[in-house]
């Protein structure tokens, strides 16, 4: 795969996280913003950490559950980090 290819799927990743959000926020509301308002970043910490423990368990054998991929599990990863770091910059901007 070249670096072009690369460059294009990091932008379809991207984008595809965006309208994930969008849509499980409709879905749930802001139940993030809530839980981290009760516990802090704690609260994505441990999110991160059961999808990390799904990741390690996906890796060395096949889901039972048929539409469950690793794939899937990476990518709430990293929008639960992104998600993460939209909290802190909200906390920043209202200690200014």
């Amino acid at each position: 795969m070249s670096i072009e290819d690369k460059i294009e799927m990091h932008q379809e990743l991207l984008d595809y996280l965006h309208n994930l959000y969008i849509r499980k926020n409709c879905d749930y509301g802001d139940s993030v913003h809530d839980t981290y308002q009760k516990y802090g970043l704690i609260s994505f910490l441990v999110r991160i950490e059961d999808k990390l423990n799904r990741a390690r368990t996906l890796s060395k054998q096949d889901a039972l559950v048929n539409d469950e991929k690793i794939e899937d599990t990476l990518l709430d990863m990293a929008n639960y980090a992104i998600l993460a770091v939209l909290e802190l910059r909200g906390d920043q901007e209202n200690n200014e």
